[in-house]
């Protein structure tokens, strides 16, 4: 329920309220709004650090914020949240993502209460309008990656966006990253500036003013005449005030090829709601699983919306540019990152409706019984293996190794969890090491397989960097350059892409277009 030294998930009359006290500038104006409802004195929270706060200081900042959580209902904070921007999400129950105005507005469940649509396809109807060569379909002979040629155009910051573009990256696409120096991406600032880097391995980057005359028109023109693809994950009205929206930028691109991603989508009474993937994970259920059943929700450790968003957004993305390459036509995709991560829960929400029964937190627990499932402690500081046996001849495989009369934890205890996965795995059990990331960096599996390639970043130094969990046969893969720096390949776009010569580039310079 914590995320460092600061409270995340905070109980209220009737619930739980998901709520990051935590700086940043996009933290700002919920920072602000939450200290004057709770009654706090003034502060500049533009420079509110959790983690050089004092212990005593923080304690009196929580304790005045959950004092006035704890005299609302959820359903009025989720209120005042929709109608204020205040970045705080309920955490969902089957029950609330039923009657969730947003979810009906977007028909996420069909009549018979079935998770329906993940994602709102709008194919443009305009066809045969294909002026620009694409990609042909991969054989075993060529020498490029699957999506070698493919140029995608990506605009958005965090993880989410960024995630789901890597994948054309890692498998041959030229990925282009539009950035501003003014409005940075806020990974890459401070102590995100690795995970920035490791999220855009293999990319580029141009520096643009987009509220510049002329620096939205390069924009405007790299989409008519570079991009097969573009990929955005700005809150909706981001890109309204830009003039770049689909239907913008669809007049200069007939047959364009567009993916949009954000918390709640681009519709619906909700679509403008601000948020994070923490609000993401309790609006779409995972808080209300994780914990243990006695206990208060704690939530997934990370924010699992930007975690399992970004897999549908690129599959969907793929589908489109496929779509185009065989009929012409452009497509244009509007992406929910909650509604994402709600359609992974269909079972439970499924089993809801059905029965009326609330699947709990079960701590390691699994909601089938099975007679032998949890993590147990190994030897060693903090280690441990997951087990689990699913039949009575499983168990009976299990205690062939442990011992008839042998106590589990006990016997775990003694030996490393490596060891115990062998053993118990060469007779039929399921057991595997819980690893952390330096077991990771060090599985041989994972080092046959080349999942890790070294890269020498301009800033940052030598690093390796993460491949994704599939190859492709007769198609190479992975990254040929670190994550780019802010405004790396302006030049390269400008001159090589677009043509603009030398002293046009420094009049684009002196004159702000090129943020």
């Amino acid at each position: 329920a914590n995320i460092g030294r600061t409270r995340e998930i905070w109980p209220c009359q009737d619930g739980w309220v998901s709520f990051g006290l935590r700086g940043g500038k996009a933290r700002v104006p919920s920072l602000e709004a939450i200290a004057a409802l709770a009654g706090l004195g003034p502060r500049d929270w533009s420079t509110f650090d959790v983690n050089k706060v004092l212990a005593d200081e923080l304690e009196a900042i929580e304790s005045a914020v959950g004092a006035f959580f704890a005299t609302k209902r959820v359903a009025e904070l989720y209120e005042l949240a929709c109608t204020t921007n205040l970045m705080l999400a309920p955490i969902n129950s089957p029950k609330e993502l039923y009657e969730s105005a947003q979810l009906a507005a977007r028909e996420f469940f069909a009549d018979d209460g079935t998770p329906a649509r993940w994602y709102h396809w709008r194919t443009n109807i305009h066809s045969g309008v294909t002026q620009r060569a694409y990609p042909r379909s991969l054989t075993p002979e060529r020498r490029g990656g699957a999506w070698d040629g493919t140029h995608i155009l990506e605009l958005g910051a965090g993880a989410a966006g960024p995630i789901a573009t890597r994948y054309f990256a890692e498998h041959g696409a030229t990925v282009l990253r539009i950035e501003s120096r003014s409005r940075p991406d806020f990974l890459r600032t401070g102590a995100y500036a690795e995970m920035f880097d490791a999220l855009n391995a293999g990319k580029r980057s141009i520096s643009l003013n987009l509220k510049h005359p002329e620096g939205h028109a390069l924009a405007r023109r790299l989409v008519a005449e570079w991009a097969d693809g573009v990929a955005e994950n700005f809150a909706p009205r981001a890109l309204r005030g830009l003039g770049l929206t689909y239907d913008d930028l669809v007049t200069d691109v007939p047959d364009l090829v567009m993916i949009s991603a954000c918390l709640n989508g681009q519709t619906g009474p909700h679509r403008d709601y601000p948020g994070f993937g923490g609000q993401g994970s309790a609006l779409a259920g995972f808080n209300f699983l994780t914990g243990w059943p006695d206990r208060e929700p704690i939530g997934p450790f990370g924010t699992i919306t930007d975690s399992l968003a970004p897999r549908f957004v690129a599959a969907a993305l793929g589908a489109a540019l496929l779509h185009r390459r065989s009929t012409g036509r452009g497509a244009y995709l509007d992406i929910s990152q909650v509604e994402c991560a709600a359609w992974t829960l269909r079972d439970w929400l499924k089993a809801w409706r059905r029965d009326g029964v609330t699947g709990q937190r079960l701590g390691n627990g699994h909601r089938s019984g099975p007679p032998v499932h949890g993590l147990f402690r190994c030897a060693g500081d903090d280690r441990w293996v997951a087990i689990a046996c699913w039949s009575d001849d499983d168990v009976a495989a299990l205690w062939s190794v442990v011992g008839a009369d042998g106590d589990l934890e006990a016997w775990t205890a003694e030996r490393t969890p490596l060891s115990i996965a062998e053993e118990l795995q060469a007779v039929g059990v399921e057991a595997v090491p819980v690893q952390d990331f330096g077991d990771v960096h060090d599985d041989p599996q994972l080092a046959h397989r080349e999942h890790l390639v070294a890269l020498d970043h301009a800033e940052l130094g030598p690093g390796e960097y993460e491949r994704n969990g599939f190859r492709i046969e007769g198609a190479p893969s992975g990254y040929d350059r670190p994550g780019p720096l802010l405004g790396e390949d302006t030049e390269w776009v400008l001159g090589e892409l677009l043509g603009i010569g030398r002293s046009e580039q420094d009049r684009l310079h002196a004159e702000g277009a090129l943020d």
